[in-house]
């Protein structure tokens, strides 16, 4: 029964702040790459003159680390906040954003006395939150503040369709998903999406600038208006995203497994080919494709990169698609 109402009506006011938050610090991502000047990496030296005392010259960022064994995004530094004002207060934004965002989930929950991710609209608020939550980690891990803009652009839009488009009323849960696997098997493919999202808008930023890095060394000119200066090489950028697949790919992998496991609690079988089921073991089996590929036959760059975006494809036709499109034994979780 539907739920109006006290904790219902919080959540969905703290939603609607959360994306406000990250519109705002979208465009301070923006402000920064428009206007702050190029940055130099952390933990990339900067050249020095010839001669003793000799002013430094900057590395720009997408050049390539200089030394083998301290990569640009494994550098270290006392600080752990961004330079710049406006990356700080993009970063700041985001940070109070994602807050918000686990509070609005949470009130949602215990408005509904239950997980909060039974239906297309909450799963898609919980996703996307992950995906924020992986981005503020990485940013503070590995220093990928760059990624800010990149990864709150999907993130606002898939809000925004989440809270006018697919809106669901706070209520109860469905009697096929009374069940506690819902808290197991769920949750791994929300923590594994959510790594998946931002590899794959990593993957994506790769890409360009890669192509941006071969147009200059052919001589043309680049076409990035600048915007690429502002992100490490395609070197970096290639080990995050597939850092992510490798956090990601296991966790996938142990929630087709629990749900294989509450299949057989719920309908008597382990496997059915169910749309769902297939479109998950299809996102798996692309992935492990990938992480083969760079294990094994040492593909690196826009082979593996393609690879990456087409498990990307399945995983959100996997969740989008066969709940719009395909009626299955999983058609409860539509929209």
């Amino acid at each position: 029964m539907p739920i109006s109402g006290g904790l219902a009506d919080v959540s969905n006011a703290l939603l609607f702040s959360t994306v406000i938050l990250y519109a705002l610090a979208m465009l301070s991502y923006a402000g920064d790459l428009a206007f702050a000047k190029q940055r130099v990496m952390t933990g990339v030296p900067a050249r020095v003159a010839v001669g003793a005392g000799g002013p430094p010259v900057a590395v720009p960022l997408n050049a390539t680390p200089p030394a083998a064994d301290q990569p640009a995004d494994e550098s270290r530094s006392d600080s752990r906040w961004p330079s710049g004002l406006w990356m700080r207060t993009a970063y700041g934004l985001t940070c109070i954003g994602l807050f918000c965002h686990v509070l609005a989930i949470a009130t949602r929950g215990l408005a509904e006395h239950r997980v909060p991710w039974g239906n297309m609209y909450e799963f898609v608020a919980a996703i996307t939150c992950m995906a924020v939550l992986v981005l503020v980690v990485a940013s503070a891990r590995y220093k990928a503040y760059y990624m800010g803009l990149f990864v709150l652009v999907p993130v606002v839009f898939g809000l925004g369709v989440d809270l006018t488009l697919i809106y669901t009323p706070a209520g109860s849960l469905v009697p096929a998903l009374q069940s506690y696997w819902i808290a197991i098997h769920v949750t791994a493919m929300i923590v594994a999406a959510g790594l998946f999202i931002f590899g794959a808008v990593v993957t994506t930023t790769y890409l360009l600038a890669e192509r941006s890095q071969r147009r200059v060394a052919a001589g043309q000119p680049s076409w990035s208006l600048g915007i690429l200066s502002h992100l490490p090489g395609p070197i970096v950028l290639d080990r995050l995203s597939y850092r992510s697949v490798l956090f990601g790919f296991p966790v996938w992998t142990f929630g087709v497994m629990a749900g294989a496991i509450w299949a057989d609690h719920a309908w008597g079988r382990y496997w059915g080919w169910d749309p769902k089921e297939t479109w998950s073991f299809i996102t798996w089996v692309v992935y492990a494709m990938f992480l083969h590929a760079r294990a094994t036959a040492g593909w690196r760059g826009r082979r593996a990169a393609w690879i990456h975006l087409a498990g990307f494809g399945c995983l959100m036709f996997n969740l989008i698609g066969i709940n719009l499109l395909v009626t299955g034994l999983h058609s409860y979780a539509g929209i």
